[in-house]
């Protein structure tokens, strides 16, 4: 096993560059595209060692209400509740989402226990009149779509 280092220098280009790019995720910010927040999504999740589950609420222009990382897990695994992000996107008022999380081994392919996830959200979300727009898998500086895909 491979132990990559990060110099002090790297941190700080990294941090710099994920505040550059938060701006650009700021509230009000309209989603046109995937790639409207797929350099947000790699460069935030794609560096850590554990698997990281976030959501992005929008309005109903598709504008950026707030991003959080709700459940943090396991080098292989984390636990999400989809009553959470109900809960959530209730409390932020949001007529759709985005869905995210990681993958630290590096591969982007998505597991069926995430192809599943995904349905059950989109089932009580619906409940709700909300839309999953897409759930996106990063692995490292690797991304990808699950609607882009045919997952959903």
């Amino acid at each position: 096993m491979t132990i990559t280092t990060i110099s002090l220098d790297e941190v700080i280009i990294i941090n710099q560059a994920k505040k550059i790019i938060a701006n650009h995720m700021n509230k009000g910010k309209k989603i046109s595209s995937p790639k409207d927040v797929t350099d947000y999504f790699v460069l935030n999740f794609g560096l850590y060692e554990y698997e990281v589950f976030g959501v992005l609420y929008l309005n109903q222009q598709n504008q950026v209400i707030k991003f959080e990382e709700l459940f943090r897990g396991t080098i292989n695994e984390t636990s999400v509740y989809p009553r959470e992000i109900a809960k959530q996107t209730l409390i932020y008022n949001a007529t759709s989402v985005i869905l995210v999380h990681n993958h630290p081994s590096g591969e982007c392919k998505p597991s069926q226990q995430d192809i599943q996830l995904t349905h059950k959200i989109e089932q009580v979300l619906s409940l709700i009149d909300v839309t999953v727009l897409d759930h996106f898998i990063v692995a490292k500086h690797n991304f990808l779509s699950l609607k882009e895909n045919g997952y959903y």
